[in-house]
């Protein structure tokens, strides 16, 4: 009789240790992925424009997002907010512009990425913090330079760039590099003076008189694109960024790192608009007086 009890009781506690198992399975499976999203308290107005694509990448990706505003921080402060990130149970880290708030050296910054064991991804227009995962957006700038520049193969090119911007000097930078690549001739912040020149405007700029004294005018990947100078005249192409499907697919590529697929970034295309296909590419963009 008591060998039948001892049967019976290591019988239910098999059980026991099955349901359990089954239960910590179903916790794991059903426990949402956390990515932590960290910004400047200043930036706000910047990360707008991404914010809806990667909160409906979050929602299709089955991820929760945890948004930390944070002041600028030294090496001490950073290594810190990075340790806590995996203490407070999140997955994954997207850093937005982490030059805005970052006020270390590249090789700390570097080197706690590397030790970092969560997934990482920055959005970073700075190439001291091109590091580990990243990407400025700049990917596909030489598919579209490269035509324009074969184009006007017999003029030349002047490239103008708000140096105060860290945004407009990368973009800057990564269209010299596709001028050098192309063989092409270009100057930088010159007078203008040259009526045959191709203007090259990287990012924002007010001032649109050195407009009317270039051949043909290409604005590339400003904030808030100005239809209207498409419009009059004053512009020939603008080059802009979907930064809704690049907010999208860094939480799509934080997602797959974080089920441990190791698979590249996949940016969205830049995109082409000009006069004549300005209606079907941005009509919901211009409001007409």
């Amino acid at each position: 009789m008591k060998l039948k009890n001892k049967v019976l009781w290591v019988f239910a506690g098999g059980i026991l240790l099955v349901l359990l198992l089954f239960l910590e399975q179903q916790f794991f499976q059903t426990r949402k992925k956390q990515i932590a999203v960290i910004l400047s308290e200043d930036a706000v107005s910047d990360f707008c424009a991404f914010q809806e694509g990667i909160y409906d990448g979050a929602e299709d990706c089955a991820v929760s997002l945890r948004i930390i505003h944070t002041p600028e921080l030294s090496e001490n402060a950073w290594a810190e907010l990075l340790s806590a990130q995996k203490k407070q149970g999140c997955d994954g880290v997207l850093l937005f512009c982490p030059e805005q708030y970052y006020t270390g050296s590249e090789k700390f910054y570097a080197e706690t990425l590397e030790q970092c064991k969560l997934p990482v991804f920055s959005v970073t227009y700075a190439p001291a913090f091109f590091h580990g995962a990243y990407s400025d957006g700049m990917e596909q700038l030489s598919e579209i330079l490269s035509p324009q520049i074969q184009e006007a193969a017999q003029g030349s090119f002047e490239i103008f760039a708000d140096t105060t911007q860290a945004k407009s000097v990368r973009i800057a930078e990564s269209v010299e590099q596709c001028l050098k690549q192309n063989d092409a001739v270009y100057d930088r912040d010159t007078s203008f003076e040259n009526g045959s020149k191709t203007l090259l405007v990287c990012g924002e700029t007010d001032d649109t008189k050195a407009f009317s004294r270039a051949a043909a005018v290409i604005q590339i990947c400003p904030e808030q694109p100005d239809y209207t100078l498409l419009t009059s005249g004053a512009v020939d192409m603008i080059v802009t960024e979907n930064d809704y499907g690049f907010g999208y697919q860094a939480i799509v590529y934080l997602t797959k790192r974080m089920q441990r697929k190791n698979v590249p970034f996949s940016p969205p295309e830049l995109r082409e608009v000009t006069k004549e296909n300005l209606f079907d590419a941005q009509q919901d963009a211009l409001l007409f007086e």
